[in-house]
């Protein structure tokens, strides 16, 4: 045989030759969600600018350590992931949580890789922050603030992923993350620099730890929560507390899009994992956290009239005040918005063939949910003990709390959620937004907890802004009522 003939084929000496190509794994998220190839161009690639939808990469980390990844496992539990999450916002595929998408400038650097291991500096520093601040103001209730102080701090001790949350919480109360940061840093009568005041390098640098302690959390959360059992659900209950609060706190720096749904969520898979163990947890250390003794209807024993118009005592907020002059018109308001959507009495109306009538339940659902929640509140307000200033104040607050003013979202129904998006992937404007954002006005009042003040003040104005720019006459009127109570003027 001459050296240029071939072999003969079956021999088992033919081999086929290939051409070479290289596989990138570096694509969006998005892209990878929907097997497309991604051209990889950033911020933004090609195909999530033509559909105009979010777009994030993984970073850098990940392809510097695929390869030690894949083959030690505890290397795979120590990497972070990517800053922003890749599923489609505020719609959980598998009622896990997921990492949050943060308003982070483009020049920012990845998020700092976490080693679970061991603790750095600031690691020591967020954890005695918790200890001598965060822990001491989660709760307006001394028995509640009890297990922050003490419960959660000992678990963590004893579950690597609770403590990465427990850093994450500590870190957005040690660094306001509205505040822009001072020219000059304050300082003290022994001229000390104030702990307070953060850099523009440090308040970047921070928040990226911040992130990092959160995802290397979640991961862990997220193992512990698909075996949840009587013998795990103390921790797992401990990370779902962590993990809401941390929602509520980073509102001001994540985007719109994945904002407020995915809170509500929380919240709800927080209350799944109370009933699922709740036996074990009643008999737990948390129990006092399950307590809600003005979760009545106490206001119904009285009539209407007596709500009104109620004037607060003197040291209550001005925030709460305005809020009591007009909560209970602004409920007969939102109820007319009810009359006027189609019932299936109705179905033979032309807007019953728009509208369809389970809308009509879904907005009776929650109207009759915000009576319950906006009348407790006036119901609080007028049989308010009279104190000192600053003690009134914080009692009405006190008090909200332990009549679950704050656990409205575990309470909405899944139509009133799924109506959110009036059948599309994206929240637009419709009767229930105006809804929510009355009922995130609620959360507002709660002027003396750290991760509920100002959280949800931005998102009651993009909702307003939202329903602006829709040109929408009757929902932009029907939000004139809670941006002035933000604002503390008159509503027009």
């Amino acid at each position: 045989m001459s050296a240029n003939s071939e072999p003969p084929k079956g021999t088992g000496a033919y081999k086929r030759l290939r051409a070479t190509h290289t596989k990138s794994r570096q694509g969006c998220y998005t892209c990878k969600s929907r097997r497309v190839k991604c051209d990889e161009v950033r911020p933004i690639c090609g195909a999530c600018t033509l559909r105009s939808e979010p777009c994030g990469f993984p970073p850098e980390i990940v392809r510097q350590h695929r390869r030690e990844r894949h083959d030690d496992p505890a290397a795979a539990a120590a990497a972070v992931p990517g800053l922003t999450g890749h599923r489609t916002p505020g719609v959980p595929n598998d009622g896990s949580p997921y990492a949050l998408d943060f308003n982070l400038p483009p020049s920012a650097p990845p998020a700092a890789e976490v080693n679970p291991l061991s603790m750095n500096m600031v690691d020591l520093r967020l954890l005695s922050h918790f200890m001598v601040r965060t822990s001491k103001h989660m709760s307006l209730n001394p028995a509640r603030q009890k297990v922050w102080e003490t419960v959660i701090p000992k678990l963590a001790a004893d579950h690597e992923f609770l403590m990465h949350l427990l850093l994450a919480l500590a870190g957005l109360d040690h660094a306001p993350l509205d505040t822009q940061p001072r020219a000059e840093p304050p300082t003290g009568g022994d001229g000390a620099i104030g702990s307070d005041y953060l850099a523009p390098m440090h308040l970047d640098f921070h928040l990226q730890a911040v992130i990092g302690h959160h995802q290397c959390g979640l991961q862990g959360f997220r193992d512990q929560l698909s075996t949840l059992s009587d013998s795990n659900c103390h921790q797992v209950f401990a990370g779902s507390l962590l993990l809401v609060a941390f929602a509520f706190s980073s509102l001001r720096v994540r985007n719109w899009s994945d904002s407020h749904l995915p809170t509500i969520y929380l919240i709800r898979g927080l209350t799944t994992v109370v009933r699922q163990c709740w036996p074990s947890l009643r008999m737990g250390p948390f129990w006092e956290i399950l307590q809600y003794p003005g979760a009545t209807d106490d206001w119904k024993m009285y009539p209407d009239t007596m709500f009104i118009s109620i004037t607060p005592p003197t040291g209550c907020s001005s925030r709460i005040a305005k809020f009591c002059h007009g909560a209970y018109q602004a409920l007969a308001r939102l109820k007319v918005l009810l009359e006027s959507t189609p019932s299936p009495m109705n179905e033979d109306s032309p807007r019953s063939r728009i509208d369809p009538p389970p809308l009509y339940f879904a907005l009776r659902e929650g109207l009759d949910l915000l009576e319950s929640i906006y009348m407790r509140i006036l119901y609080i307000v007028q049989f308010s003990r009279g104190e000192t200033d600053t003690a009134t104040a914080l009692a009405i607050q006190a008090d909200m709390e332990n009549a679950a003013v704050m656990g409205w979202p575990q309470a909405l129904s899944g139509e009133f959620l799924a109506s959110l998006r009036d059948g599309g992937p994206d929240v637009r404007p419709n009767a229930s937004l105006v809804i929510l954002a009355h009922f995130y006005l609620t959360l507002s009042l709660f002027e003396a907890t750290w991760f509920l003040n100002g959280a949800f003040d931005e998102e009651i104005m993009k909702i307003a802004a939202l329903f602006r720019a829709s040109g929408h006459g009757a929902f932009i009127a029907l939000m004139e009522w809670p941006v002035s109570v933000l604002s503390g003027e008159s509503p027009p």
